[in-house]
């Protein structure tokens, strides 16, 4: 009899260890359902809180299977399907209390309904999206669960609620969002009345649902201009501009460079016209459909916008019959937020390490090609995001952003296996370095009694050696005041007292 109770509760405890994978089978079954998750890519969930942490078995980090499977498929619903962005996925997933298939599913039917032909008008589409995740995300007050959203409903409120004033197209108001929701049992009761007070006999609302609210007829609300940026603020044309030297200063550094190094097979390879090929890709067509999205008809910001421009240079090794094996890449890419540029065409906010997760996912990268990649922020990157730059075993990155002026901050790892080939994503020429340091040298000795530390300036002006040394001899040149002598075992730069 006991070792009858044994062997049971051995199988139950084997049938309950066989519902939880770990990492790699979780990365290997969702690919192939179709949506493949990387285990980096589920690491970082963790790491940004869009995923509560693993169980373990041993020391192996597990998930329930079916439970993970559907909470990714829907992470990937809401990124590819519907562009949303990680403030709203986590929203969402951390308001979920009831079993995610249901999430996905009602994500699969919210995509297939704003699919159909005949039904929405793109813009009522984009309205019927924007209203499902407010409900979902509580902006609307309200936090009903996906299976309780009446889709059907929602779907017409959308229909009868919007209204057309010849150019613009204006959303139907919350209250008749949300009163399209209110006979369902999960969300919260709204009272829909005609305009007017309400009698003094009413009954006080229950404790745990909304008050009433009063639903008017539906409005046409004017679109109201772009606020003004405040101080500090890249705008769209700052923005463009910043994207095009960048991406123009790439491609003139990487004609200058010859040889790229493999760290994969520790072989420098000829990168001439030869033996090489240029792809140029931007995001034009996506800019087109934001617009679109938010209601901007301005032609004239697609010539001021940025593009979010790449360049991808590939490497092959040479062969008797022309190209052989592609060995490296070397990518430069160009990000800015692009919603926000469409709204305001300003922002004030850098990127974080979401977007070079993105960025890095979009690239094609292979596992058998080394990989060198240059990721421009047109409005800065985050502090998380500089301490976070990506380094794996065939790739390399390196964060780039405008310091002012002609001076730009580079952010990489230091490893041998750069070779030289970071140079092509500084977009300050040698130039620009020397006239940049001789102007912060006069400037700084302007008054009276002032002195410059030529070791300091490496460090203050994030300039080389050479460059400092390049300037001080011109100053020195053009203005006889000058003199340099030693104090301390330093050099130290100052004016000649009369």
């Amino acid at each position: 009899m006991t070792q009858n109770k044994l062997r049971t509760i051995g199988r139950i405890l084997k049938e309950e260890e066989a519902r939880f994978i770990g990492y790699p089978e979780i990365e290997k079954k969702s690919r192939d359902l179709g949506f493949g998750m990387t285990v980096r890519t589920l690491r970082f969930y963790v790491d940004e809180g869009i995923l509560p942490p693993p169980k373990k078995v041993g020391k192996t980090p597990v998930y329930e299977e079916e439970w993970i499977l559907n909470v990714l498929l829907a992470i990937h619903l809401m990124k590819t399907r519907f562009a949303r962005a990680l403030t709203d996925i986590r929203a969402v997933l951390g308001l979920l209390q009831e079993d995610p298939a249901h999430l996905a599913d009602k994500l699969s039917v919210l995509y297939e309904e704003c699919s159909k032909d005949g039904g929405l008008k793109p813009i009522e589409r984009q309205a019927l999206i924007d209203a499902f995740f407010d409900l979902l995300t509580g902006r609307l007050g309200v936090t009903p669960q996906a299976s309780q959203v009446r889709l059907c409903d929602l779907v017409e409120a959308i229909r009868t609620g919007g209204r057309w004033d010849g150019e613009a197209w204006s959303p139907p108001p919350r209250e008749a969002i949300l009163a399209s929701q209110a006979q369902d049992e999960g969300v919260q009761q709204v009272s829909v009345s005609a305009p007017g007070p309400e009698p003094a006999s009413a009954p006080p609302p229950r404790p745990t649902l909304a008050p009433p609210v009063v639903v008017a007829r539906p409005v046409v609300v004017a679109r109201e201009a772009p606020p003004p940026p405040p101080p500090g603020a890249i705008s769209v044309e700052r923005a463009r501009a910043l994207e095009e030297m960048f991406i123009g200063r790439f491609e003139q550094g990487f004609e200058r460079l010859g040889r790229v190094l493999c760290p994969l097979d520790g072989k420098g390879y000829k990168s001439g016209p030869r033996e090489r090929s240029l792809l140029k890709r931007d995001r034009a067509g996506e800019i087109v459909d934001v617009m679109k999205r938010h209601r901007v008809f301005d032609r004239a910001l697609l010539d001021l916008i940025p593009l979010d421009e790449t360049r991808e240079f590939q490497v092959f090794q040479r062969g008797l019959f022309g190209r052989g094996d592609l060995k490296v890449v070397v990518s430069a890419l160009s990000l800015s937020p692009l919603e926000t540029f469409v709204r305001q065409r300003w922002c004030d906010e850098p990127l974080g390490p979401l977007e070079v997760e993105r960025a890095l996912d979009a690239l094609p990268l292979r596992d058998d090609v080394f990989h060198y990649v240059g990721l421009l922020s047109t409005t800065g990157w985050s502090r998380d995001a500089r301490s976070r730059v990506p380094v794996r075993r065939n790739l390399l990155a390196c964060l780039i952003e405008s310091a002012g002026s002609s001076a730009w901050r580079r952010h990489l790892v230091a490893d041998p296996r750069w070779g030289g080939v970071e140079r092509v994503f500084d977009p300050e020429t040698d130039r620009e370095k020397v006239d940049r340091a001789r102007d912060g040298m006069r400037e700084h000795l302007k008054p009276k009694g002032e002195f410059l530390i030529l070791d300091n300036l490496v460090e203050d002006l994030d300039l080389p050696p050479e460059c400092i040394r390049a300037a001080l001899d011109e100053l020195l040149a053009e203005d006889g005041e000058l003199q340099v002598q030693v104090s301390g075992g330093r050099e130290i730069v100052k004016r000649r007292r009369l």
